[in-house]
């Protein structure tokens, strides 16, 4: 006879597991990014036309994000709506980022587009500060990467 784990049980853990998606990651509003950004608005693009190529660096509730000094992230809506609602409620949520075993708390100051609109297949969004605590040098993508409300 199997042993089975009470149901209760299995609702925790699928709720910690829930809180722990492992995503690929990609770099964002690094000097690169700003840099295409600056180059497609000089060609004459619109705001919108230049964010499908580059990013202003500032985030969805104008906060700087082009800085290294503190680690910033952007997700999806259906994130962090899920969890703090629409509105100002998500900004500056800490959000604990793990890559190969390391663990950096940042904030949350950026939406990515809706899962559906995401094309290089990113969960979560690193800023400059992010990139520094883990060592990276953007551009990149990373997969095997989990994040968590902290």
């Amino acid at each position: 006879m199997v042993a089975r784990r009470p149901a209760a049980w299995r609702i925790v853990c699928d709720k910690v597991a829930a809180q722990m998606p492992i995503v690929i990651a990609s770099s964002f509003a690094d000097p690169e990014d700003i840099a295409d950004y600056k180059k497609a608005i000089a060609a004459g693009k619109s705001e919108a036309e230049a964010l499908k190529v580059g990013d202003n660096g500032i985030g969805k509730w104008g906060d700087i994000t082009a800085r290294d000094d503190v680690p910033m992230c952007a997700l999806p809506p259906e994130d962090w709506v899920a969890k703090w609602g629409r509105g100002n409620g998500a900004r500056g949520k800490k959000v604990a980022v793990t890559i190969k075993g390391k663990t950096v708390i940042g904030e949350l100051r950026d939406s990515m587009p809706r899962r559906g609109n995401i094309k290089n297949g990113a969960g979560i969004d690193l800023n400059p500060g992010f990139a520094k605590a883990f060592g990276l040098k953007p551009p990149f993508l990373i997969k095997g990467v989990e994040w968590e409300w902290a």
